[in-house]
């Protein structure tokens, strides 16, 4: 077999969208967004007879005194069930990697580790424990399994099964039947919006980000971002937008029409959230990606201000229909918690994914293929530190 340091594009991109493991993570367009966030990439590869087994997408991260370490995200794409191959591969990762320096390189494959009862949250059924020790047989160590968003990635998602409508409408819990019902009386539009319209993601963000106390990215990331996925159409800026001066008319209405004081006094109130405003207002944005044979909820954002018209359900219910469209086979909700029974502030987040009839999902873990022991353990002692520094120093210059 030949290991390919840098497979062309085409070819590398026609083996990962066509893959059973496909991921917009592994893709060539993330690799092209990864330089923004400070990552070198490297979309490596195994052939057997001039064609490829095995592709990665493997992102540098530049180190002090000349060291480095790798990240290959979602890990390999490749046969999981063949034991040999997957060795052959590490083996000639752990080569070139060494090359740069490297202490280290990490993978977060997106394989179910068990299944999951719904209700009850039991393990049971389908598992891949062999596959967890195949990765510790070849030499890569586990991380502690995270139950929020402390690694890479989150080990927690949801996935929707996109087989048709009917059942997907089916799966909705009644609470998101009856919001985007209640949101058809604020006549909340869903839409595709355009690249222009980016501004009002962002505007949106920050607002987000204020609310919930996080730090995001910054206009020019998301625009560029935009733009590499959208190259293929890969990507889509989902829109929810609502028209004030209608619904101020139909709050009006529905103030005359009562005689219940309460109700009454509750409509005035409401009503003076949308008076005075631009006639049109987005309220709610997301960005949806689309990859292979899988779409994922990546970015999102609302104006919680308006948090009575429920745009986020109308526009979430939205882009799984857009998904559909597509022929897109699993829609991923791109992260939640792996604790339901926590007072985390995260569980919001979580009760509202899971309304949407997902699979509650469970991830392998985290592994890590040590390179240099001693220096790996100093490094892991000091990183959270420089992390800690960095972020606050790009907080601090608004990026």
């Amino acid at each position: 077999m030949e290991f390919i340091e840098n497979v062309e594009k085409e070819e590398y991109s026609k083996f990962v969208q066509n893959h059973k493991y496909s991921h917009f993570l592994k893709s060539y367009e993330w690799s092209e967004v990864a330089k923004l966030k400070g990552w070198i990439p490297f979309c490596v590869g195994l052939k057997e007879n001039n064609k490829l087994v095995a592709t990665a997408l493997l992102l540098k991260k530049r180190l002090p005194l000349g060291y480095s370490y790798f990240y290959i995200p979602r890990g390999y794409t490749i046969d999981y069930s063949d034991y040999n191959l997957i060795e052959q591969f590490t083996k000639e990762i752990d080569k070139f990697t060494k090359k740069h320096k490297s202490l280290f390189f990490k993978i977060d494959p997106d394989i179910k580790l068990h299944t999951i009862d719904k209700e009850a949250n039991i393990i049971e059924g389908e598992n891949n424990y062999e596959l967890v020790n195949t990765l510790k047989k070849i030499g890569f160590k586990r991380k502690k399994l995270n139950k929020f968003f402390e690694n890479e990635q989150p080990r927690f998602t949801f996935r929707i099964t996109l087989d048709n409508e009917e059942n997907i409408n089916k799966r909705y819990s009644k609470t998101v039947h009856r919001f985007i019902k209640k949101s058809n009386f604020y006549e909340v539009e869903p839409y595709v919006g355009k690249k222009e319209e980016i501004e009002e993601f962002v505007r949106l963000m920050k607002l987000t980000e204020k609310r919930q106390n996080f730090y995001s990215h910054n206009s020019n990331y998301y625009e560029k971002f935009y733009e590499i996925f959208k190259e293929n159409d890969n990507v889509d800026l989902m829109l929810a937008k609502i028209n004030t001066k209608k619904i101020v008319a139909k709050l009006e209405e529905e103030i005359n029409k009562t005689d219940d004081i309460e109700i009454k006094n509750k409509k005035i109130e409401e009503k003076k959230i949308f008076e005075n405003r631009e006639e049109e207002l987005v309220v709610s944005a997301y960005f949806t990606v689309f990859y292979g044979n899988k779409a994922w909820y990546l970015y999102g954002a609302n104006d919680m201000e308006f948090k009575n018209t429920l745009a986020n359900y109308k526009l979430f219910d939205f882009q799984i229909k857009e998904a559909l469209k597509r022929n897109i086979e699993i829609f991923d909700e791109f992260g939640t918690i792996g604790d339901v029974h926590t007072d985390n502030k995260l569980i919001g987040l979580h009760e509202f994914k899971k309304k949407f009839g997902g699979e509650y999902t469970e991830f392998i873990g985290e592994f890590d293929y040590i390179q240099k022991p001693i220096i790996n353990l100093l490094y892991k002692m000091i990183i959270p530190i420089r992390r800690k520094i960095v972020r606050t120093r790009l907080r601090s210059k608004g990026e």
